[in-house]
């Protein structure tokens, strides 16, 4: 095989991996945010059971990035990525034909697993054959596409389900995966790539030597909260908050929560391009976004404190789905603050405290949510102000340690 073959298959295979972090991201959005109230009434169950989908995928999306990471470094992403879309596939295939909560939360685990492959691997493909200088965008550019997943796993996702229903909808997807990964792994064994790090050894070693940096630590607190507050109205309780307290009907919350999702999609390139044009300065972007996290949770706060059913908080959600794509930057600063040997380890810890944060935060609103007695009108449960007071009144107290976190970070 000739160079310019063998480069147009690695082109192919980065195509190809970050279509499955595109439908990656329509399954950790669309279930439970987009049909919550669905499940809910199929299954018979309250919103912690609910809410719990969206725990499992996270809790297992985020372990799994701990053991990814070193894999990536001694396998290369390609490899990584095969064994990922197998168990992905597996598990998409699984949920629309589960007729039990055991079923749904097996599927959910495969799906975490297997998503938890993409994101790292195909970054240390991009890494491979992109500038420093160029770095941030082109990853920019990649979580575009992926983010692109949960603009479709929102209002196009809605209509569909409402169409076919949820399990002929998610099954269709399945399908589509499924073909997808045959296609990777035929095209992964004529690539036949040759990246095997026989240095690198799975030890504890890269992880002691990232987490005893203080600045990766400090960075790590920021970005997860940051990435919680937003990733947990975006696919666990945005959409039901929508309906509950601002009387907003399905169709027009699921468009909301696909806007949401576009903003998301946009932000990390615009954030990127803007980092580039102060001389790759991230700090005072930071900051900034730490203060506009805290005042968003503080204005949703003081519209159920005040008992204002306004369709203002629509508008207000845009501003973590803006601020929540920093990753481009939160990537670009940790390859800067860590060895190169070390990089993919750094980032998978950063992934890691992402979705164990978006796990903790959606099991935790799920039983804050359950504190109050919940309404039941026409077969849907409807939770009150003062469950969805307790939610956010966490999130602002979160919001506040992200503030001093932002503070201490330096370029």
């Amino acid at each position: 095989m000739t160079l310019h073959q063998k480069h147009r298959y690695r082109l192919f295979l980065i195509i190809i991996a970050t279509i499955f972090y595109f439908l990656a991201n329509i399954q950790r959005v669309a279930i439970p945010g987009a049909v919550f109230n669905v499940l809910q009434g199929d299954f018979l169950v309250n919103a912690s059971k609910i809410t719990m989908l969206g725990a499992i995928f996270s809790y297992v999306y985020a372990l799994t990035q701990l053991i990814v990471g070193l894999l990536v470094d001694k396998l290369g992403g390609f490899r990584v990525i095969a064994l990922g879309c197998i168990i992905f596939t597996l598990g998409v295939l699984i949920f629309p034909h589960s007729n039990s909560l055991l079923g749904l939360y097996l599927s959910r685990a495969l799906v975490g697993f297997g998503s938890a492959t993409f994101y790292l691997s195909t970054i240390r493909e991009v890494k491979k054959y992109s500038s420093d200088k160029n770095f941030s965008l082109s990853i920019s550019y990649m979580l575009f596409i992926g983010y692109s997943g949960g603009i479709i796993a929102n209002a196009p996702f809605v209509a569909l389900v409402n169409q076919t229903g949820w399990r002929i909808s998610l099954s269709l997807i399945a399908y589509f995966t499924l073909i997808l990964a045959i296609i990777y792994l035929i095209t992964l064994a004529v690539f036949k790539p040759t990246h095997i790090e026989k240095k690198t050894k799975f030890s504890l070693a890269p992880f002691k030597e990232v987490l005893s940096q203080k600045r990766n630590v400090n960075l790590y607190i920021f970005g997860s909260i940051n990435y919680g507050l937003y990733y947990v109205l975006q696919s666990v309780i945005g959409n039901k908050f929508l309906q509950d307290f601002c009387h907003i009907g399905l169709h027009k919350s699921a468009v909301i929560l696909s806007v949401m999702a576009l903003i998301s999609a946009f932000a990390g390139t615009i954030t990127a391009f803007i980092s580039r044009c102060i001389n790759n300065k991230r700090a005072v972007i930071f900051k900034t976004f730490g203060f506009l996290s805290f005042f968003s949770c503080l204005a949703v706060s003081l519209f159920l404190i005040f008992d204002i059913h306004s369709k203002i908080i629509a508008l207000i959600f845009c501003i973590p789905s803006f601020i929540g794509s920093i990753s481009p930057l939160l990537i670009l600063t940790l390859h800067i603050y860590n060895r190169y040997e070390v990089s993919a380890t750094a980032v998978s810890i950063q992934n890691c405290a992402f979705f164990m944060m978006v796990g903790i935060l959606g099991m935790i609103s799920g039983m804050l949510m359950n504190v109050f007695e919940p309404v039941v009108k026409n077969g849907v449960m409807i939770y009150s102000n003062n469950s969805y007071l307790l939610v956010f009144g966490l999130f602002l107290i979160l919001s506040i340690f992200e503030v001093l976190c932002a503070m201490r970070i330096k370029d």
